[in-house]
């Protein structure tokens, strides 16, 4: 196996049917042998596709992905309600949907377009009191979510086979699609719950260039795994990048701050932007963060030799 224990970067995954997010970290911590290992935002069990993986000093970088927007494609059943908000769940309600069409559920869509207030389902991992709200669901305890602002970007109905409906949806951090399935079919009049969730897009990462656990096992084995390690700055794109020479290097690696008069472009800089710093050889160094006061870059996050 290629010895990938001090590598860092991301493996993007995309997760199958019935195995928890936690169960992808362990399985991908044993089999890669690495140090530190974490997932850049959960899916549900009956949740698959993209599940960014991040290894050893990429887990200091996660919520890059984790704060990013997501991409699903959602399967929705009218006319049934139940406690989980998804197909896991118990029925809890039944309602006629038949009076239901195309027409109606495009208005409704539109409806949820922009900003919302989403309340969190019962059956999440959110904490009450120090105890995850699932646990608390099973033994029969509810207790009040506190409201969330959250965004749908764009919602686009894909399919309606009655009753059954797909949408796509690009939403931001924090959006909870089996919220959204309770919400739609009370709007629409009826009831409602997931049956059929993929993200097809975690911030950067997207389906199309994912790897299932099977494929990675393989490509463990006759050591081809390191093509499929993402790099730490693929994450930080939309951020500024500079090169230093080596003693700016060696002052950011003991934490000192750099000085930028010398850098031009440092007058087009926002104060307290983020700026990822690379080495003359092109290895990415860490973040930094601009004082416009003081003309100069802390180290915020500086990256392991």
């Amino acid at each position: 196996m290629s010895n990938i224990n001090n590598i860092s970067g991301y493996i993007n995954i995309d997760k199958s049917i019935d195995w928890t997010s936690n169960d992808v970290v362990r399985k991908l911590k044993g089999l890669l042998g690495v140090k530190k290992i974490g997932h850049g935002g959960t899916l549900d069990p009956l949740a698959t596709g993209v599940l960014p993986i991040c290894i050893n000093s990429a887990t200091r970088f996660s919520e890059y992905i984790l704060l990013g927007t997501k991409t699903y494609r959602a399967t929705i059943k009218l006319g049934e309600a139940t406690d989980t908000y998804d197909s896991e769940g118990s029925i809890t309600n039944k309602n006629e949907y038949s009076f239901i069409d195309k027409t109606y559920i495009l208005k409704t869509l539109d409806e949820f377009k922009g900003e919302i207030i989403q309340i969190p389902p019962m059956y999440s991992a959110l904490k009450h009191k120090g105890k995850p709200l699932y646990k608390l669901a099973r033994e029969g305890i509810i207790v009040e979510r506190k409201p969330r602002n959250v965004s749908i970007n764009k919602i686009q109905l894909i399919e309606y086979d009655p009753p059954l409906m797909t949408v796509e949806i690009n939403s931001s951090h924090g959006f909870y699609v089996r919220s959204f399935a309770n919400d739609i079919g009370k709007r629409l009049g009826t009831f409602a719950h997931l049956v059929n969730l993929q993200r097809t897009r975690a911030g950067v990462f997207q389906i199309k260039d994912s790897i299932k656990i099977d494929e990675l096992i393989y490509y463990v084995n006759t050591n081809e795994v390191m093509k499929y390690i993402i790099p730490i700055d693929y994450t930080l794109s939309h951020l500024r990048h500079i090169h230093v020479n080596l003693h700016q290097e060696k002052q950011i690696r003991t934490g000192q701050k750099i000085i930028v008069h010398d850098m031009p472009q440092f007058t087009l800089w926002n104060e307290n932007e983020e700026i990822i710093v690379f080495s003359k050889e092109n290895t990415m160094i860490g973040l930094l963060t601009f004082s416009k006061k003081h003309l100069e870059l802390k180290p915020k996050k500086i990256l392991n030799i």
